[in-house]
């Protein structure tokens, strides 16, 4: 989450930060934490929190991304479409499970629209690398190029959101397996393609 050379103290702070917020975001939706809830559970006052982030929001979104965007970084340019994204999927679902309270806090029942956005948000980042990995996977129709890379990204990003919601409605302890395959044969139609 933070580079080595950063100050101690800052990589301390920072670490209260996450966990704290984590830890509240698995009880609440994190619309809902209150900046004084997060700094007293951290030890920090609250014009230490203001010099690190604006919301716990982005604290949350800090810490997420960095694992999301390792997920996304872990791809391997020349094996074919279905097996790196069956390992992403897997990749996903160990994040998913390890930060599953919040998750199910957040997504299940839709009570945080913040959650919601971060994941859109990565996942259209990740169909936006796909398309830019293999220009032929977007799909013919009207509009520019452009124009058809970002709807269909945004239709990509949702839908996966979608898989993530339904599995953590599933009863624990969540199968892995069972996410792994239903987001690569939704997917399978779109990478049939791509080798």
């Amino acid at each position: 989450m933070v580079s080595a050379d950063v100050d101690v103290r800052v990589r301390r702070t920072r670490e209260s930060l996450s966990q704290a917020v984590l830890r509240l975001a698995a009880e609440h939706p994190v619309e809902d934490i209150a900046v004084a809830d997060v700094v007293r559970l951290a030890r920090i006052n609250r014009t230490t929190f203001y010099k690190h982030a604006a919301s716990p929001a982005d604290v949350l979104a800090e810490v997420l991304y960095a694992d999301l965007d390792r997920i996304r970084t872990g791809w391997i340019a020349g094996a074919p479409a279905r097996e790196v994204w069956e390992r992403s999927a897997g990749e996903l679902a160990d994040h998913l499970q390890r930060f599953e309270d919040l998750y199910r806090t957040g997504l299940v029942g839709q009570r945080s629209a913040v959650l919601n956005r971060l994941l859109v948000e990565h996942f259209a980042g990740s169909a936006l690398a796909w398309l830019d990995r293999d220009p032929r996977l977007l799909p013919d129709g009207a509009g520019s190029p452009q124009w058809r890379r970002k709807a269909f990204s945004r239709f990509i990003a949702h839908g996966e959101v979608g898989v993530v919601e339904a599995w953590l409605t599933e009863p624990a302890p969540l199968d892995r397996t069972l996410f792994i395959s239903a987001s690569a044969s939704f997917m399978s139609t779109w990478l049939g393609g791509a080798g």
